[in-house]
């Protein structure tokens, strides 16, 4: 930089002075003041710090000049005499706020763990951060030292504070949510990261706790969604795309899943790992051959190996091929040192098989010690056990089996439902009237669980009053009002249902499940199909991935007549839920409308495997009755 150049950028900084500090530096000292600046933005610290000296000795009480002296030497490394310089300076000043700043910052940067030099430092960074709120790095400084100090509860109210004033702030979005963490309130922490991450999409620190906190709560698809612009940032990172692929596997979206384990399949073939995940991917979407090709060829490998042979063995069990599982899984248990999940799910899958075969003593027998896992309760066992009962009416001994695990887990909403469903089908309304009663204490997710147990019973009534009671204190609740409004419609009364709906609407437009339960109805009714497609097609632009909401919109277009869009939304609904009987049966049902016969046939055999409702199972025999009948009178000569 030239000489004159570096004068005019000086005198630029020299202004940022405010008019009284200025003021302070004598107007015959300030070319030696401009001149010392100079020297020190060169390095030509012993010459700054003269010509400096020079200045001081007319005037030893100009706080500016013993200020830039400090700065000096804090640049020249002679950090004992800038703290005796800055110290000078507060003494005088108090309210000298690039002073307090600057002696916290070096006191802190000096202070180690030694607890009364922190404080010091602490002292005089909250002096600088009263008289400039707006400095986020003293306020940062002032958090680290609360934290440093076991004082959490402290910082959470410094970035706070500072939060208010820069609520778009990536740093301050993301530390505030570390704090809440520590604080135990880490459900509040994630809409400050997601903030942090909407600032910025590739903020990996942020993005590395929302994936963590995700994973923990099976919001799957969130974990897949923040991860993209990473992804896009550094598309040479596999790790990343591997992590997402995993996600949408997980998230039901299989397809996605196998797209991309295929493509990293395709840069690394040796990668057993995203092999395996490959075939989990071709399982779900009913691929049964091309998975069992892969788990066959990674056993042929690693024959032990208990992820494999677990994730074989419930491809088996999707296939109902129930003998064939079972000896993959009992295979899976000879294996030595199996991990307790392992086995746990080995043992439940053979208990489910004679549960399919009608064996109940054997399930029941077989999935009691498996009732509690890592002292929570473990549904699957629970469920065989209770559902060997209940086909055999036993209803009373599903009660009597239930009940230390509604004693112990009082709170668990899962445990007390199936609890609350055998009391009432055992006809004990007036026990299951109290266990319903103590769910609703324990919030909303457990006052929708004990209605639905009675919804699973066929007792509308008191499924409706249970929610009810619970909007009598939770008037506002969404989830309740969506609930009560499906549980009327399940009663059979669809006038009550729609007056429930339109109510949630009229305050809430946008709520998708409640734009696509409606638009539903009216599809099922064959009404309003005009308003049904616009409220189901407004439903799916707010979740276009949502594959319920797309078999609704393309069930809605059978109905009007309109096969091409029809078929179209029940296809993509399909590849979403490849497991779902009545989105099979709907797109049978367009096929069939259309005159394919042969598809129609393949899609309502499938939705027979897929463990349809009773009267669902009913009709879907019926059509392929229809339909064979049918291709037979076709092919009869005349």
């Amino acid at each position: 930089m030239k000489p004159a150049k570096k004068i005019a950028v000086l005198l630029l900084m020299l202004m940022a002075f405010s008019a009284a500090a200025w003021a302070q530096v004598p107007s015959d000292d300030a070319y030696e003041f401009i001149l010392a600046k100079l020297a020190a933005d060169e390095g030509r610290l012993d010459e700054a710090l003269m010509r400096i000296d020079k200045i001081i000795a007319k005037d030893p009480q100009n706080t500016v000049v013993i200020f830039e002296r400090a700065m000096i030497l804090v640049d020249a490394s002679k950090i004992d005499a800038a703290e005796t310089e800055l110290r000078k300076v507060v003494a005088q000043q108090p309210n000298f706020f690039d002073a307090e700043r600057v002696l916290g910052r070096v006191l802190l940067e000096r202070a180690g763990t030694d607890r009364a030099k922190l404080d010091e430092a602490l002292v005089h960074l909250q002096n600088a951060f009263r008289l400039n709120p707006d400095d986020l790095a003293t306020g940062m400084a002032i958090s680290q030292i609360y934290q440093q100090s076991g004082r959490p509860a402290d910082a959470e109210k410094v970035i706070a504070a500072m939060l208010e004033r820069a609520p778009d702030q990536r740093g301050l979005n993301y530390s505030y949510a570390l704090v809440l963490t520590k604080l135990g309130r880490g459900a509040e922490s994630v809409k400050y990261l997601e903030r942090a991450v909407e600032v910025d999409p590739t903020f990996g620190p942020a993005i590395q706790q929302l994936v963590e906190i995700y994973q923990s709560t099976n919001q799957w698809q969130k974990a897949a969604d923040v991860l993209q612009p990473l992804i896009n940032d550094d598309p040479t990172n596999l790790d990343f795309q591997r992590q997402q692929a995993y996600f949408y596997l997980r998230a039901g979206e299989s397809e996605k899943a196998r797209s991309r384990f295929a493509a990293l399949l395709a840069a690394d073939p040796k990668d057993t790992r995203t092999q395996f995940y490959l075939a989990e991917s071709l399982s779900d979407l009913e691929r049964f051959e091309d998975a069992e090709k892969i788990y066959r060829q990674l056993l042929e490998k690693a024959p032990d190996d208990p992820d494999i042979l677990v994730s074989f063995g419930l491809s088996q069990m999707g296939r109902k091929k129930y003998d064939d599982a079972t000896k993959t899984f009992r295979t899976l248990l000879a294996v030595p040192d199996v991990p307790e999940g392992a086995v746990t799910i080995a043992k439940t899958q053979l208990a489910l098989v004679d549960l399919q075969k009608g064996n109940f003593q054997a399930a029941i027998d077989a999935v009691k010690p498996l009732f509690i896992f890592h002292d929570k309760p473990n549904p699957q066992p629970i469920n065989i056990a209770v559902d060997a009962l209940k086909k055999q009416k036993r209803y009373s001994d599903a009660v009597a089996l239930l009940q230390p695990l509604a004693d112990k887990y009082a709170s668990d909403p899962f445990v007390n439902a199936r609890y609350i469903e055998m009391l009432a089908r055992a006809g004990d309304k007036d026990r299951a009237r109290v266990a319903a009663a103590t769910q609703s204490k324990f919030g909303v997710r457990n006052s929708i669980s004990a209605a639905e147990a009675y919804v699973q019973a066929e007792q509308y009534e008191p499924a409706i009053g249970v929610l009810k009671d619970a909007l009598r204190t939770k008037p506002d609740d969404i989830d309740l009002q969506f609930e009560l409004g499906a549980v009327i419609e399940r009663s059979g009364d669809k006038a009550g249902a729609e007056k429930a709906f339109t109510d949630i609407l009229e305050k809430n437009p946008d709520n998708g499940s409640v734009l696509n339960y409606l638009g539903y109805m009216y599809a099922e009714q064959g009404v309003h199909l005009d308003r049904a497609a616009t409220m189901l097609t407004k439903a799916v632009e707010l979740e276009p991935h949502n594959g319920a909401y797309l078999d609704s919109l393309g069930w809605t277009y059978f109905r009007q007549g309109k096969l091409e869009l029809a078929e179209k939304y029940l296809n993509d609904a399909a590849q979403i839920l490849p497991r779902d009987a009545t989105v099979h049966e709907h797109l049978g049902d367009v096929l069939a409308k259309r005159g394919d016969a042969n598809r129609a046939l393949s899609l309502y055999r499938v939705a027979l495997t897929l463990d349809p409702e009773s009267k669902d199972e009913a009709k879907l025999r019926s059509k392929i009755a229809e339909l064979e009948k049918q291709q037979q009178a076709q092919q009869t000569p005349r």
